[in-house]
């Protein structure tokens, strides 16, 4: 009696709802399924980004049958019954979970219902960031800046902002272009030069300083992942010893203004093509910060990544272990990457008049390993390779040409860098340090030395003469340490006796084995260091020793160069001019600076990212033009001050009817205080300061040791570069932020050096409005002028001191120096 009750309750249960095909199952399927059946590729001529391109099917049929979920292939699939592979292959991740599966099954037996006129994927092809970038008209007369601005402006009702006041211009300009804020002497003249073109000549007049090229060289230090060398100890495991030689070439090119084309072409390959030129090499240390001792794949992942990030704003490092989820980025195309670089290896060279290369010495890439073979990692992982080498090749929606590779010959003294004139003066130099046998032994090792690059027969018996010469000479020198030895053990007095004695003990087991060796005839005599190669895994205890090399170069890093930097290439120019206006005006056109691709977000103003490219292209891919052709705009020179109706029509200034207000860099803080103070030491160049040992320093901040173990402490608080990954600096509000500006020593000298250097005579009002003056670039208003009067006044009290008390004046400054208003560029 109780079963025809229920099938009653099963007549009358409500059925379990069908799954919603745009909600639920499209964005199981776009991030699984569309890599491999969507717009990138079409596996078994399959399309799953719509609906009907479902139903439609591929190769096999229909993907789904509407009501018949063990009829439809996707399921099969998905499950991986029998006779079907499991979807999404292992190699292309996770497959589905249970929920999402039953998620598809609902969809399906709901009859599979298609949404009217979904679309489907775009063609990659059609991407913003994949088509050339095309010169469009400016859409007005004037400034082409403004014209595309102020046309979006009016199109969305908003209104501009007048210009800053001329002070705070000049003061945002100084810190924009060089990092540190105008004189008092700049300030007056500014102010008093009423000329039209007045601002046109502080740019330029800023943009030839020497401190220009010091602070965008940081900024690109930033974009290029700048790091000096770490490890534990003095064991080198990540970047290079001296890669301040890199940070030099970077802040000298800025100041010359080297192409930013030609700049990327020596960073990626000057070794192949400047082999002999000491000053180019120094761009390869792109190359030598990426060095990491423990694992040569992590090496090159990081190569390919930041190559591809820093010059191409793409996420290839995404491709790593499958195809790119979002990009035309094959997995085998990661791996073609890869093959451009797999033979380079890195080295430092010895630098005129220094024979230690730990104490200096040049490092840079050169191709070691000519033979190398890349080979694709199934799931990324380099213990499982595939069979099948692969040669250098560019994603095909990428290339711009025909790949041209050509092996390049190196002259031989680059490939035998033991026996170039500067490295043999060197050596003869030292040689004579220690008397006539040490010379007549390295010229005949020298002599040894050429006829076995040479590669001659008589190489043999040159190198047994010279290493016979060389024992005998050691041995020599053996016997009269022992000799002196003994000497000392006579004359040492009672207390002594033992470590004399120990001291000839060891003498004399050196004498012995030097002597040893003088009865060898094996023809091994010590090698000429040239360079130092860098260690290739922890085991590689000889690379200290190999220092000759390939006398050709493979010239594949040269191929990829030329393919980034061409003038076809519809990524390089964009991620460049980008980079410049996010410093500029605060805010990127594109604000993944990083990520063009379509995974990232478009830019604001598409129109006008193409006319800066194509501008920058054609006017030799000049960087100081570039940042006039931007500084010059009345745009730049917008007040930052907000509006409250314009504020609730376009809070996040995405149409910049302002500048945008900017809080100064680590650097800049720093660097600020100490010019006002008088103190900036403006040489440029050279080692990195020590910022433990030299904390002290008057140097500007970018010459500080910046690693993954070594930062300044006071840059640190304000948001310096992450030493890893810097392609917009954050900007946080902490308190340690207030607490560095208030109480650290340097904040706390600085202001009193400040108070010493403003007037000191007159009254308090003067010197408050010439602290203002100085230090925010504006006049107080009377509620400021009475709060500063006031402060002043109960500080007196407090210390109970004289009215023109230099502590007093010392602390207001330090509560400006405190203010917002300074550490912000407004």
């Amino acid at each position: 009696m109780r079963f025809p009750f229920v099938i009653l309750i099963l007549a009358i249960a409500p059925l379990a709802p069908a799954a919603d095909y745009s909600k639920d199952v499209k964005p199981i399927l776009a991030a699984h399924c569309y890599s491999c059946h969507g717009a990138l590729q079409q596996k078994a001529k399959l399309r799953l980004d719509t609906a009907m391109a479902i139903l439609q099917g591929g190769d096999n049929g229909p993907a789904v049958v509407p009501k018949k979920p063990a009829e439809s292939l996707l399921l099969m699939h998905l499950r991986a019954e029998e006779g079907h592979d499991l979807m999404p292959p292992k190699s292309d991740g996770e497959p589905l979970s249970a929920k999402q599966i039953e998620t598809i099954v609902a969809w399906i037996e709901g009859g599979a219902i298609a949404p009217a006129g979904e679309i489907a994927e775009p063609d990659p092809r059609e991407h913003w960031a994949f088509r050339a970038p095309v010169r469009p008209k400016a859409p007005g007369s004037g400034h082409p800046v403004d014209a595309f601005i102020d046309s979006k402006l009016k199109a969305k009702g908003l209104k501009a902002m007048p210009a800053a006041e001329k002070r705070l211009l000049l003061r945002r300009l100084s810190i924009d272009l060089i990092g540190l804020p105008p004189t008092g002497e700049e300030y007056d003249a500014f102010e008093k030069d009423r000329s039209p073109d007045a601002f046109e000549k502080a740019v330029d007049r800023l943009l030839a300083s020497p401190q220009y090229g010091e602070r965008w060289g940081r900024h690109f230090m930033d974009i290029w992942r700048y790091s000096d060398w770490w490890g534990l100890g003095q064991d080198l495991r990540s970047s290079q010893r001296h890669l301040w030689h890199w940070r030099d070439w970077i802040i000298e090119s800025l100041n010359a203004d080297l192409g930013y084309d030609e700049m990327t072409r020596d960073m990626l390959a000057a070794d192949e093509r400047h082999p002999a030129n000491p000053a180019k090499l120094r761009a390869t240390g792109f190359l030598a910060r990426q060095y990491f001792k423990f694992n040569r794949t992590t090496w090159l992942d990081e190569t390919i990544e930041h190559t591809g990030k820093a010059f191409l704003g793409l996420t290839f490092n995404c491709a790593k272990c499958h195809d790119h989820k979002y990009d035309p980025i094959r997995q085998v195309d990661y791996y073609r990457l890869r093959a451009f670089f797999e033979p380079y290896q890195l080295r430092t060279d010895f630098v005129p008049g220094e024979s230690n290369a730990v104490k200096d010495g040049i490092p840079r890439a050169f191709d070691a390993n000519l033979e190398a073979k890349t080979y694709l990692h199934i799931r990324g992982d380099d213990r499982n390779p595939q069979s099948e080498p692969l040669a250098p090749g560019l994603p095909p929606l990428l290339a711009t040409g025909e790949l041209k590779l050509q092996e390049i010959p190196l002259p031989p003294e680059v490939y035998a860098p033991q026996l170039n004139d500067s490295r043999l003066a060197a050596m003869r130099k030292a040689a004579h340090r220690e008397g006539d046998s040490a010379v007549k032994v390295l010229e005949a090792r020298i002599e040894a030395e050429k006829l076995r690059i040479e590669g001659v027969k008589a190489f043999a018996d040159s190198a047994k003469a010279a290493a016979k010469l060389e024992r005998e000479y050691n041995l020599s020198r053996a016997k009269a340490a022992l000799e002196s030895a003994e000497l000392e053990i006579g004359e040492a007095p009672e207390s002594k006796k033992a470590e004399a004695t120990k001291h000839r003990d060891a003498m004399r087991k050196a004498f012995d084995a030097a002597k040893k060796a003088a009865e060898s005839t094996d023809g091994k005599y010590s090698p000429l260091l040239g360079t130092i190669r860098s260690a290739e895994s922890p085991t590689d205890s000889t690379f200290a020793e190999r220092n000759t090399y390939p006398k050709t170069s493979s010239g594949r890093r040269t191929a990829l160069a030329e393919w980034i930097t061409d003038r076809k290439n519809p990524l390089t120019a964009r991620v460049l001019v980008n980079h410049l206006w996010l410093r500029h005006f605060g805010n990127p056109l594109v604000p993944t600076v990083f990520d063009f691709g379509r995974k990232g977000t478009p830019p604001t103003h598409p129109e006008l990212l193409d006319w800066l490219a194509v501008e920058f292209m054609e006017k030799g891919w000049s960087i100081k033009r570039m940042h006039k052709l931007m500084v010059t705009s009345e745009l730049y020179r917008r007040s930052s001050d907000g509006d409250e109706a314009l504020l609730k029509l376009d809070p996040e200034n995405t149409f910049y009817w302002r500048q945008n207000r900017q809080r100064m860099e680590s650097q800049a803080v720093r660097d600020s205080l100490l010019l006002i103070t008088g103190q900036l030491d403006s040489k440029m160049g050279g080692p990195s300061i020590d910022p433990v040992r030299e904390a002290d320093s008057k140097r500007r901040s970018v010459y500080f040791l910046h690693s993954y173990n070594d930062r300044q402490k006071f840059l640190e608080q304000f948001d310096d570069a992450n030493v890893l990954d810097c392609y917009r600096r954050t900007t946080s509000v902490v308190p340690q932020q207030a607490l560095a500006m208030a109480n650290s020593k340097f904040a706390i000298a600085a202001s009193e050096a400040i108070a010493k250097r403003l007037p000191n005579g007159g009254s308090d009002n003067e010197f408050i409005v010439a602290a203002y003056s100085l230090l925010l670039a504006s006049k107080p208003n009377p509620e400021e002028l009475d709060a500063c009067r006031e402060a002043m006044e109960d500080w007196r009290k407090v210390l109970k001191v004289q009215e023109t008390s230099a502590k007093v004046r010392a602390n207001l400054v330090q509560a400006l120096v405190n203010s917002n208003d300074f550490i912000t560029v407004r």
